[in-house]
């Protein structure tokens, strides 16, 4: 009987790097499934339209949406070494983003040693301080309104204004996007008013100083939870969970989030990065993968599928 067959494929650079194994995750998931009966082959997504694979292949796609019924995805469950291997690419729509998060089903003497150590890992020796302002990471298409959106990202900032009178609100331009005339000319206008600024600044300065942060969708919310930071989204997510999220609640409710007692923040990351992501770092990674593979109906066999995950 022939090997089942697995695709791994990703982009140029990218794809060379993981077929020479220097990249730990795909070392991690080459070794899961290469010992539980799958040949695994390296593709490059540019190639597939001249040479399609097989339909009886397995494949799995790094962070493009799974185009057939036997593809998953893998993306990056936004900081490294953690990753999650669902059947769509919308974060929204992942096992996690579908679950309940119940904060007395998580271990303290876990959650609060994890949590200390990665705030350690991405903040160095920033402390979180209540300055005064709204932090607002901004994504891309600030004049758009997107089918998971709430509000296209430059209404969020006028609902923002009326929905708190009070605070500065510190905006902050996506590095990697290119914004076009009429967006930055958006962005001028708001900050004609004197409580909004536009921000050079270090997201990470940002996020330790600010009272606490408005989204679409940014990680760096997530992020911001390692500070204690409250979040409020306008648009789908899947760390909507201890957050105001507005597509689910509206802004009136979403806003009023920000009254009464925090939220389980450190129980919140450990359930989110260490009980519901793969951590390609640690020991247990190969039965992980095989889990979540399994979950979606992929057979395996051999040690690693066999023991659990913990």
């Amino acid at each position: 009987m022939a090997p089942r067959q697995l695709n791994i494929i990703l982009e140029g650079q990218h794809r060379r790097d993981a077929e020479a194994g220097k990249i730990n995750i795909f070392n991690r998931i080459t070794k899961a499934f290469s010992s539980s009966g799958y040949q695994v082959a390296y593709r490059d997504l540019d190639d597939l339209g001249l040479s399609p694979p097989p339909p009886d292949c397995f494949a799995l796609y790094f962070m493009q949406e799974p185009a057939s019924p036997r593809a998953l995805t893998l993306r990056r469950a936004y900081h490294y070494p953690f990753w999650r291997i669902e059947a769509t690419n919308e974060r929204w729509h992942t096992d996690v983003a579908r679950a309940t998060f119940d904060p007395e089903k998580v271990d303290p003497a876990l959650a609060t040693p994890f949590a200390r150590r990665w705030r350690r890992t991405l903040f160095a020796d920033r402390v979180a301080r209540r300055e005064g302002f709204v932090f607002v990471p901004l994504q891309g298409r600030l004049l758009e309104r997107r089918s998971f959106q709430a509000e296209s990202p430059v209404a969020m900032i006028h609902t923002l204004r009326e929905a708190d009178t009070k605070r500065r609100i510190v905006l902050k331009l996506h590095p990697k996007e290119r914004y076009e005339p009429a967006e930055m000319e958006a962005i001028e206008q708001l900050c004609r008013d004197p409580r909004i600024v536009l921000s050079d600044a270090d997201p990470l300065d940002l996020l330790a100083g600010c009272d606490y942060v408005v989204t679409q969708n940014s990680g760096l919310a997530l992020t911001g939870f390692f500070m204690g930071k409250r979040a409020i989204v306008f648009a789908r997510i899947d760390y909507h969970h201890i957050a105001g999220s507005v597509p689910e609640v509206g802004v009136k409710r979403a806003f009023a989030t920000l009254e009464g007692p925090a939220p389980a923040f450190d129980r919140y990351l450990h359930w989110f990065l260490q009980e519901n992501a793969v951590n390609g770092g640690r020991d247990d990674a190969e039965h992980r993968i095989l889990a979540r593979a399994a979950r979606f109906g992929w057979p395996s066999e051999g040690p690693f599928a066999e023991a659990p995950c913990k």
